[in-house]
């Protein structure tokens, strides 16, 4: 596990984070009324520990007709679907199609390029340029092996059949056509040509692996492998745009259905770069958000796009008024993109404090019992620098002697509860361990707030700041908030009562610049 408590100690003086208890609040009746759905955020987030299957492409799957492709994003180490497998005549040498990914069609320009190769956890050695003859593996002990030099032969192919890189001008089906495979299964045959259908693999990276069996150089089969592959769309406003978008992978959303510019927001957001302490000291920056791994489309949309949200702090929002889906960055109220002022902020009064007042009725105050509290953290992510293998980093405000341990930060008597969460599309320790912790700070911001305002409150969104002036509950000048309490909406509905009276109903949580 890589040591961070240093780094991270530096980066996280003061971060925000995720709420992650919204969805067990009932809101409040309103008698008489009808209720529209206004906008919301979707705020359910992935919790506990992080399967080593998570993303559905990191443990290699034989043959199955139940199979999916995953979708990669940036970069991941994943292991293949076997989907074809040829035989010679003479059962001396095997042809097989590792496929790995589907490809990003919905994004133009999008490129998948291949990293390093690894068959039963050795490096392959040989696999570059037009070459595609393995020479040697190396272990990670730094041994090298050339045993294998010669018996087997790895094919890459970023977009189809026709992408080969190392082929020697060779197509896939010409590869799988060779003339010792059996006349009736290769590629060019009718069982795969039949009503003009071909053996294309369109929109997928694969690799042919070919083996000539031989027993003294362990040539007997086809090993473990594990495949680095990258995909040039990493930033987090285009996965998700790509992934709305898409019609094979994705949720097939219509682009007049999603807010492209809240994603484009998105993007200059995560550009921006966080400073941090490396290891072995000095300072280092790096982008704030990049997604890197497998997406697993064998989980329905909404799943995806919540967990890759979770991996860029942001939530996914739905308007009914525009009809569009859009992205809420977690950022403070007057950081760019869209900065404001605090004056800009929608200002919710009572007839108590201003004689201006929009509030109608009261303030619902939902505490979050102590018991409900975190103050450690576990994140489990998949790690670059073992392949992508899960790693942990833990974080503990209780464990004195820890760099993290701060008692001005616990309640009395507060018990140990810790944060399990989970980032299957984040492998980078800083990114990993940024989130986490902000996440943890957030969630010991404990006010929930559901009101009532009259129609002005509808210009509210979900995701927005909000202020709120109440002597009742101290949010006045008198109680220290000269501006007003601040709180973010989580929901926004229009409600209408018996007289065609409008009116807004808002559902908001605590806000606390200070743990930006």
């Amino acid at each position: 596990m890589p040591q961070v408590i240093a780094a991270v100690v530096a980066v996280f003086n003061a971060v925000g984070a995720w709420y992650a208890g919204l969805s067990t609040l009932a809101a409040f009746a309103v008698q008489t009324m009808v209720v529209f759905g206004v906008s919301k955020i979707m705020t359910n987030r992935a919790m506990g520990g992080l399967s080593q299957s998570e993303g559905g492409a990191r443990v290699q799957l034989p043959p199955a007709t139940n199979n999916v492709l995953p979708i990669v994003y940036g970069k991941a180490y994943v292991a293949p679907v076997i989907t074809d497998a040829k035989i010679s005549t003479d059962q001396k040498t095997m042809w097989y199609v590792c496929t790995l990914s589907e490809y990003t069609d919905s994004t133009p320009g999008s490129t998948f390029t291949f990293g390093n190769i690894y068959w039963n956890g050795a490096q392959v050695n040989g696999i570059s340029g037009s070459s595609s003859t393995v020479t040697s593996t190396t272990n990670n002990a730094g041994q090298t092996d050339n045993k294998m030099a010669g018996k087997i032969n790895i094919y890459k192919f970023p977009n189809g059949s026709s992408s080969g890189t190392n082929t020697g001008g060779l197509t896939a089906i010409q590869i799988l056509s060779d003339i010792s495979i059996q006349a009736n299964v290769r590629w060019n045959s009718t069982l795969y040509t039949a009503n003009g259908q071909s053996a294309d693999m369109t929109n997928t990276a694969f690799l042919i692996v070919k083996v000539q069996y031989n027993n003294d150089a362990g040539t007997t089969g086809l090993g473990s492998l594990m495949v680095e592959l990258t995909n040039s769309v990493t930033k987090p406003g285009d996965v998700i745009l790509d992934y709305m978008l898409n019609t094979r992978y994705g949720c097939a959303i219509p682009p007049s259905r999603i807010d492209t510019a809240s994603l484009a927001d998105l993007n200059t957001y995560s550009d921006q770069t966080i400073t941090y302490t490396p290891t072995g000291g000095g300072t280092a920056t790096q982008a704030r958000y990049r997604i890197n791994g497998p997406v697993n489309v064998t989980n329905n949309c909404l799943q995806n796009l919540q967990q890759i949200a979770d991996a860029c702090d942001s939530w996914l929002q739905y308007s009914d008024i525009e009809d569009k889906w859009k992205m809420v960055i977690n950022k403070p109220y007057d950081a760019s993109p869209n900065a404001v002022t605090t004056a800009d902020l929608y200002h919710v009064k009572s007839a108590y404090d201003d004689t201006d007042a929009n509030l109608v009725g009261g303030i619902n105050i939902n505490p979050i019992d102590l018991n409900a509290t975190y103050n450690s953290l576990q994140v489990a992510y998949p790690n670059e620098n073992v392949r992508d293998q899960t790693d942990y980093q833990i974080f503990d405000f209780t464990a004195p002697g820890t760099a993290w341990y701060n008692p001005a930060l616990l309640s009395p008597n507060e018990p140990d509860n810790k944060l399990d969460v989970d980032f299957p599309q984040v492998n980078n320790y800083i990114q990993s361990a940024y989130l986490g912790v902000r996440r943890l700070l957030q969630s010991r911001e404990d006010l929930v707030v559901n009101f009532q305002t009259d129609y002005s409150g509808i210009q509210v969104e979900a995701g927005d700041v909000i202020r709120i002036t109440s002597a009742d509950y101290g949010w006045d000048v008198a109680g220290g908030f000269p501006d007003g309490k601040l709180f973010r909406v989580s929901q926004v509905q229009e409600l209408k009562d018996e007289s065609g009276s409008l009116f807004a109903k808002i559902q908001a949580f605590e806000y606390n610049g200070t743990v930006y």
